[in-house]
């Protein structure tokens, strides 16, 4: 108890205090603990708003002048201006953080409970987080592309600065694990009660992040193993399969020429060019490949041609073939390539963009890269028609010239993305003989492997010539997909229809018809083995072509179920094979990748079968 100090005043004669009407006295100037707390609430609750709306303010600001200054940076980074774009990367990413520091204090992030409101804050938000996220690392990350690439990747004495590429992989890494945070950020700030004008400022966003991450995980896997293959650890051999799709093989085609080109350090020296004529001599052992393979394709005995060179790609996946082609490449006598590069015309052509020069070949002039598949494919045929040494000399040639270009434009972003689109469609893939590298080239999409079929709805299509000609360059594929109409576990139909049409001329020179006719007709019908992979819980109720039944051949390769049959493809006309499939629902294919032909296929999705 605390003491009174000093005198008690007498308070016996002071009057009481007044009492309220009807009730007992209640001391004035005294305020209710309710009412005050209450009073503090309400100013809380203005603290709060206020603070929401000044992080609103500035968020607002901060993203405003980083719409405002993306474009000059964009138009810097897409022409490599990347010392100039520094200042403005720098401005962007302090005001991106400026964005997100308002947006994440804890008045916002409790606001973003509050209903509908909450959506339109968590938009603003996450837009915020993810810019700065993305635009951290971008200031040093444009320091270091100025270093590296400033004066080039590729000098003009055919080295690959290894030192420079070092330096880039660390960038590249660490976008590829900054991505997957920006893109759920803006993924959660993607809500259907978000207000239209924010949906439309987010929308192209999401898009584009989405678009490069495919890419940008491709990078993230490939970087890492660059400076080894590049010969940054001692020199490496790569054996450059040119093959030709005017005789198709599930791999791209049958291989007609070669290269084989040394890396050391980056200095890229090109060592021996050939073609498929000299090696006719020597025989892969399919057997390394396992006995699946060898049930499929043939073990390479003495009655066998499963080994040789016309061969090595006649299995679904590159990897197979990269191992026969490098195992037949040391049986003729030479190095054992450390890699074999698997490339087409349409491959050669996408590598080098349409916008790049003519290439000078020889006796057919100046050729826009956009024609080198009619050159190397079907003009070639009727400029040395009757001269095949001829012809064999000039595509070993202007193929090897053509695959220079590509190296001495180095890794341009040109280069790149027509890779990406070689790889996709089919006409470019890599095998290497080392196993980090091959791990890295089949997580990035680069091995030309089917991949696991739990991990995709998609089917696979290919061609293999069984009639020796050239026929395959005219032939036009058109792939239909009629997907299940459910989407559950539910057992459901679905169907894949390839109409195949070959429009050949009339007059086509003689190596390009078919070997084995015997008539006019017959020299200009293409014989082909389709095969079909598709998941094995995928089941198959029955194959027609032009609407009758046909026997299949069912087996198993790498995982999948296979399915193959034989047709032949007389001019002008089309032929349709249709696979009527069964299972569930949820895993019947959704999508087709090939064949690799010249033409590209068109594919489209029919009706969904009930």
């Amino acid at each position: 108890m605390i003491p009174i100090i000093g005198p008690v005043p007498d308070t016996a004669d002071e009057p009481a205090p007044p009492t309220a009407p009807g009730g007992a006295g209640r001391p004035r100037g005294r305020r209710h603990p309710v009412r005050v707390v209450l009073l503090v609430l309400l100013l809380l609750l203005l603290a709060w708003v206020v603070a929401v709306a000044v992080s609103g303010v500035q968020a607002g600001q901060a993203l405003l002048r980083v719409s405002h200054a993306a474009p000059a940076l964009e138009a810097d980074l897409r022409a490599e201006r990347f010392a100039e774009a520094g200042p403005g990367a720098r401005r962007i990413a302090e005001d991106s953080a400026t964005a997100a520091r308002s947006t994440g204090q804890w008045p916002w992030r409790a606001a973003e409970h509050v209903p509908w409101v909450g959506d339109q804050l968590r938009a603003v938000g996450g837009a915020s987080a993810a810019a700065a996220v993305l635009t951290a690392p971008l200031p040093g990350a444009l320091a270091a592309a100025d270093d590296a690439l400033g004066d080039g990747l590729v000098s003009a004495d055919q080295t690959i600065d290894v030192a420079a590429v070092q330096q880039l992989v660390p960038v590249v890494t660490e976008y590829a694990r900054r991505l997957p945070t920006a893109r759920a950020e803006l993924a959660d700030a993607a809500r259907p009660r978000v207000l239209g004008v924010l949906q439309r400022r987010l929308a192209p966003i999401s898009a584009q992040l989405d678009s490069v991450a495919g890419p940008l995980a491709t990078a993230a896997d490939v970087a890492p193993q660059l400076p080894a293959m590049l010969g940054a650890q001692g020199p490496r051999t790569y054996l450059v399969a040119f093959t030709n799709p005017a005789e198709i093989r599930p791999v791209q085609g049958i291989v007609g020429a070669y290269a084989v080109v040394r890396l050391d350090a980056g200095r890229i020296q090109l060592v021996e060019t050939g073609s498929d004529q000299d090696l006719y001599g020597a025989r892969a052992d399919p057997g390394v490949l396992g006995p699946e393979y060898t049930a499929l394709y043939g073990d390479g005995g003495p009655d066998d041609d499963a080994g040789i060179i016309q061969n090595v790609t006649v299995g679904a996946q590159a990897d197979d073939a990269g191992r026969l082609t490098a195992d037949l490449f040391a049986d003729a006598g030479r190095a054992r390539p450390d890699a074999v590069v698997f490339v087409d015309p349409v491959g050669l052509a996408a590598l080098l963009g349409p916008d790049h020069a003519p290439l000078d070949l020889g006796v057919l002039g100046q050729v826009p890269t956009a024609e080198l598949p009619d050159v190397l494919m079907r003009q070639a045929y009727v400029r040395f028609d009757g001269d095949q040494d001829a012809r064999k000399l000039f595509l070993t040639a202007t193929s090897a010239a053509a695959f220079q270009a590509v190296l001495a434009d180095g890794l341009s972003t040109t280069a790149l993305q027509g890779g990406r689109d070689a790889v996709a469609s089919g006409h470019l893939s890599v095998w290497s003989a080392d196993a980090a590298a091959q791990r890295a080239l089949v997580g990035a999409g680069l091995a030309g492997v089917l991949g696991d079929p739990a991990t995709t709805r998609s089917a696979h299509l290919a061609l293999t010539n069984v009639a020796p000609s050239k026929l395959d360059y005219f032939v036009q594929p058109a792939v239909e997909v009629d997907p299940p109409c459910g989407t559950g576990t539910g057992t459901a139909a679905s169907a894949l229809q390839l109409t195949l049409r070959s429009d050949v001329p009339e007059d086509i020179p003689a190596y390009m018809r078919n070997a084995l006719a015997d008539t006019p007709l017959g020299e200009r019908t293409a014989r082909e083995i389709v095969s079909l992979w598709i998941p094995p819980w995928v089941g198959v109720d029955g194959v027609t072509v032009d609407g009758a039944p046909v026997g299949t051949a069912v087996d198993a390769e790498r995982g999948w179920r296979l399915v193959r049959l034989t047709v032949v493809v007389p001019p002008a006309r089309d032929v349709v094979v249709r696979w009527n499939l069964r299972g569930e629902a949820g895993a019947l294919p959704r999508a087709v990748t090939g064949p690799a032909t010249a033409a590209a296929p068109v594919v489209t999705t029919g009706a969904c079968t009930p």
